[in-house]
């Protein structure tokens, strides 16, 4: 199944489905939500609906994450085990289709690493044995600057999304370091957020899944990106693919976290506890 078949097929909140908040046309969705996008998002947006009037939206889209591949050891990260559900949200994923033709756009909206997001967001959803598999060829994953998002709707139906995809990657990153170094950063960015935030929030359980989950995308990119890099492979590993993927592993656990406990037992604040107890009276 193509993915804007797929994509279409999900109910969202207006209609009671639980798969996504919003799935519908764009030019709905910004008449809906006026006043409650990010102004310079909702200005890109307008301008993709501008170019592509049938263009839909889907927001918020709940996906799960493939377990099998953590208890392979493939990636280790055991926190990932103990989220319920489909505890993986796609901001957003623009698609359309076109002369029998269909392609989609995953876009993240992180401020600083939405780039590094989108592409561990596309590779959970294109993984084996996972609902976007042979969509692999349809996705193109970015984030959410204006001359990004035009650019890569511009040339959607006419490159291969690959193509697209590692064009963007060298606007990026010029070599796996770079990529490792932001993903590094990134990790220490959610750290120190979870931090500062968490003594503040009383039901955790969203936040926690929001930096657990992250911080598997992180971990997903750094493992991936390493394997699918031939030239490592060849000039660092001399062709043996176990030395890469053992060094791939490890990269990946370079991603520095707190522990699904820690984040439950860092103590409240005390404005939080006297709130709690007044609520309790």
């Amino acid at each position: 199944m193509a993915i804007y078949e797929i994509l279409n097929r999900k109910v969202d909140a207006r209609k009671d489905g639980d798969a996504c908040l919003f799935n519908g046309y764009l030019e709905d969705y910004l008449n809906l939500k006026d006043g409650e996008i990010e102004t310079n998002f909702k200005e890109s947006l307008e301008k993709v609906l501008q170019a592509e009037p049938d263009i839909k939206i889907c927001v918020c889209l709940h996906s799960s994450v493939n377990t099998t591949a953590i208890s392979n050891q493939i990636i280790r990260y055991k926190d990932i085990f103990k989220l319920n559900g489909k505890p993986l949200v796609i901001p957003y994923i623009l698609y359309l289709e076109k002369n029998g033709e269909e392609r989609a756009i995953i876009i993240s909206d992180d401020k600083d690493y939405g780039y590094i997001y989108a592409k561990g967001i596309y590779y959970c959803m294109t993984e084996p044995s996972g609902e976007f598999i042979d969509c692999k060829n349809e996705l193109v994953a970015i984030d959410a600057k204006q001359e990004i998002i035009l650019q890569v709707l511009n040339q959607l139906f006419t490159s291969k999304a690959g193509s697209i995809q590692r064009n963007i990657d060298c606007e990026y990153f010029h070599n796996y370091d770079e990529l490792k170094a932001t993903a590094i950063t990134a990790a220490d960015v959610l750290r120190q957020e979870a931090l500062q935030n968490l003594p503040n929030i009383e039901d955790r359980t969203d936040s926690i899944y929001h930096y657990i989950t992250n911080w598997f995308l992180l971990k997903k990119v750094l493992y991936v990106q390493y394997m699918v890099n031939k030239n490592i492979l060849y000039k660092v590993h001399n062709n043996n693919i176990k030395k890469q993927r053992n060094q791939a592993k490890l990269n990946s656990e370079e991603i520095e976290i707190l522990s699904f406990s820690e984040m439950w037992r860092i103590p409240m604040c005390d404005d939080q506890i006297q709130s709690s107890e007044s609520i309790a009276v």
